[in-house]
């Protein structure tokens, strides 16, 4: 008898750990809305003991939206230097900083770069192309008054998971596109790149047996892409976009997620057109595991992977 894929022992037990919290915290969220505030109440003990860093600063960053709030992650003597923009994930509708500190904060400490972690507008309030508009705008404030924080403008790295990771390959195309100055490296974790619901990845998982599923993902895409917008524009699918020129990318993820073989198709494309990427496949992890580092070894490893690529790139 064929067995089926197997989940990483720790984060087996954390997804029960997970599972006791959201319980005790009244049970699954009905609504959006209560989905957003059980989570940020609950990512606080997924963040606890993060690795050590210089400290944190929360700002206020000016847009064309309204002004967002972003956490600068600041390392270990680090003197002026480049900057790595974090887009958390949660499908473009849920998180906050909150989602990406450990992430943000290993980045910091290793890889010795200051880490900007975003608090973008939420759909489906602002959907498309609001988030990408206020990417833009911060990645403008970096190379101006960001500086006065030890930023350095010209050398910008953008890294982000799932929906972060959709911003951050999309940003780097609308600077292509606009002649603006492009970021220097990509980290894609588990980004969201296709619409394409029937890909071996979402017939193994779209259940959901290991976190996120297809009627959640068609969800999501739902609240991000307004009425009358097209799905398949090049900035909400970067399958369908032409990559050519894009900067160097980091490509990891989970084979036990519906997004697997999205990272595996944009790795080809990005390949196809003379792009440098480094590819990691996590056999045993599902999506989300880089919001449990706190407990996951393998989630570690993984942010270790991507800082150094990061550093490489940046400096």
């Amino acid at each position: 008898m064929t067995k089926g894929p197997r989940l990483n022992s720790e984060l087996a037990e954390t997804k029960a750990r997970y599972e006791a919290l959201q319980l005790s915290d009244g049970g699954a969220p009905k609504s959006l809305a209560e989905n957003r505030a059980q989570q940020a109440r609950l990512l606080q003990h997924w963040c606890e003991g993060a690795p050590e860093i210089a400290g944190n600063v929360d700002l206020i960053v000016p847009t064309r939206h309204g002004p967002i709030g972003a956490r600068l992650s600041v390392p270990n003597n680090a003197e002026s230097g480049p900057v790595a923009i974090f887009l958390h994930g949660g499908g473009w509708a849920r998180g906050s900083t909150a989602n990406g500190e450990w992430a943000c904060q290993a980045v910091a400490h290793e890889a010795g770069l200051r880490v900007l972690s975003l608090n973008y507008s939420l759909a489906p309030e602002n959907p498309f192309p609001t988030a990408l508009d206020e990417i833009q705008d911060v990645m403008d404030w970096c190379r101006g008054p960001g500086e006065a924080l030890g930023i350095d403008g010209s050398r910008i790295v953008l890294f982000g998971a799932s929906a972060g990771g959709n911003l951050s390959l999309a940003s780097a195309l609308i600077c292509r596109d606009t002649g603006k100055p492009m970021p220097k490296a990509l980290g894609l974790i588990y980004g969201v790149f296709g619409n394409d619901f029937e890909t071996e990845s979402y017939k193994e998982f779209g259940p959901g047996q290991f976190g996120l599923s297809l009627a959640r993902m068609k969800e999501y895409f739902e609240w991000y892409v307004p009425t009358g917008v097209d799905i398949n524009h090049p900035y909400i699918t970067p399958m369908k976009a032409d990559l050519k020129g894009m900067p160097p990318s980091w490509i990891g993820f989970g084979a036990l997620d519906v997004l697997r073989d999205d990272s595996i198709g944009i790795d080809e494309r990005l390949r196809a057109v003379g792009v440098e990427t480094q590819f990691r496949r996590y056999d045993d992890l599902p999506h989300g595991f880089a919001t449990y580092p706190r407990t996951v070894a393998r989630s570690r490893e993984a942010l270790s992977d991507l800082a150094g690529f990061l550093r490489e790139r940046a400096f």
